[in-house]
Parts: structure tokens; C-alpha cells; sequence
């Protein structure tokens, strides 16, 4: 009788474990209500939506903002470059025919700049002996 009782133990014990992985399965493959689910992926697609939306209306925005910045230093450089160039003034004094040479010499090119200053480009100084 000890061989047929723990024999019917045993096969209680298998039962039990089986109902135990049925409950399991069926809890992990539940096929229920999934609204809530369903209902939680919508609201987080929507979330990325307006996060994606944001993230490129930022992009447009600061690269109009970069194009524009661009275009102004442009601008700027260009008036820069254009108020510092060299103004040649030949001047003639009287009658001489040095003052129209025919080769620049260093101190005949004078430069206007923007601030109205008007200085030469090059002095006359003489080299010193070496």
C-alpha cells in the first residue's frame, strides 16, 4: 500500500505542477481586454509626433537663423573689404614733370581709409647700410 500511496502522491504532485504551468500560460498568453494597452501606444505614438514636430520646427528655425547670420558677417566682410581699399592720389604741385613718374615709387600710394585718415603705404625712408 506504501507503493500506491506514494505513487498517488506522486501523480498529485505532477498534477499540480502542471496546473501550475497552465496557470502560468495562460497568464503569459492572455488574451483579455487590451484597451488600456492599445490606448497607452497611442498616447506614446503621439508623444514622438509632437517631439518630432518640435525637433524640426527648432531645425528650420535655426537654420534660418544660421543663413541669416551668414549672409550679415558676409555683407559685413564685403564692407569691410570695400572701405579699406587703396586710393592712388598723384598731386601735382606746380609745372615739374616729377610728380608723374613712370614707375611707382615706395610713398606714392596713399590709402583713404574709412575714418576719413589719409596716410601713405609706404615711407620714405632710405635703407640703412648693412
Amino acid at each position: 500500500m506504501a507503493d500506491a500511496s506514494t505513487a498517488q502522491d506522486q501523480a498529485m504532485a505532477a498534477a499540480k505542477e502542471a496546473q501550475r504551468k497552465m496557470q502560468k500560460a495562460i497568464y503569459f498568453y492572455r488574451t483579455g481586454d487590451l484597451t488600456a494597452w492599445n490606448y497607452t501606444i497611442l498616447a506614446l505614438s503621439l508623444l514622438g509626433l509632437m517631439l518630432g514636430l518640435f525637433l524640426l520646427s527648432k531645425n528650420i528655425l535655426n537654420n534660418r537663423k544660421r543663413k541669416m547670420i551668414a549672409m550679415y558677417m558676409a555683407a559685413k566682410q564685403e564692407e569691410e573689404a570695400n572701405g579699406k581699399q587703396a586710393v592712388l592720389v598723384i598731386e601735382k604741385d606746380g609745372p615739374k614733370e616729377d610728380t608723374i613718374k613712370k614707375e611707382p615709387q615706395p610713398g606714392d600710394i596713399t590709402v583713404q581709409w574709412k575714418d576719413g585718415q589719409v596716410s601713405s603705404l609706404y615711407t620714405d625712408t632710405p635703407e640703412a647700410d648693412v
